[in-house]
């Protein structure tokens, strides 16, 4: 009986520990994706974590610098809402990223102005069209 009570208890401490570290784990990684406007109400909830917020390009208001791969830009609510996030990012962009197109960007936030950016992640538009604008 004793054999059969340390061969359980052995196996409750396994079980326990890849538990908890699965748990750890997703806890540490989980992130919601926002909107812009929810970003901005939500004031102070989403100091000093990760966030990812979902938004639109503004036109106008990307700022390349290639010397350094810098980036600024603006992102709009998608839905129209008013209200927008000037976003900081250093890095390789996708390809698909450019003015007035859906992006999310994800990163720290700080009080900070403006938003720096680890991610920025596009989406493939939902029609492709030709150059001379008819689908293709």
């Amino acid at each position: 009986m004793g054999r059969q009570l340390k061969f359980v208890a052995g196996i409750a401490i396994i079980l326990g520990t890849v538990g908890f570290l699965v748990w750890t784990a997703v806890d540490q990684t989980k992130m919601y994706m926002i909107t812009v406007s929810e970003f901005l109400g939500a004031g102070e909830a989403y100091a000093n974590s990760t966030v990812r917020i979902a938004g639109k390009v503004a036109p106008g208001s990307m700022k390349w610098t290639a010397e350094t791969r810098e980036l600024e830009f603006t992102v709009i609510d998608m839905a129209g809402q008013p209200g927008e996030v000037r976003v900081h990012y250093t890095g390789l962009l996708p390809d698909m990223f450019a003015e007035d197109r859906n992006v999310v960007v994800e990163g720290p936030y700080s009080k900070a102005s403006p938003f720096e950016a680890r991610a920025v992640l596009t989406s493939c538009p939902s029609k492709y069209q030709a150059e001379d604008g008819k689908p293709s």
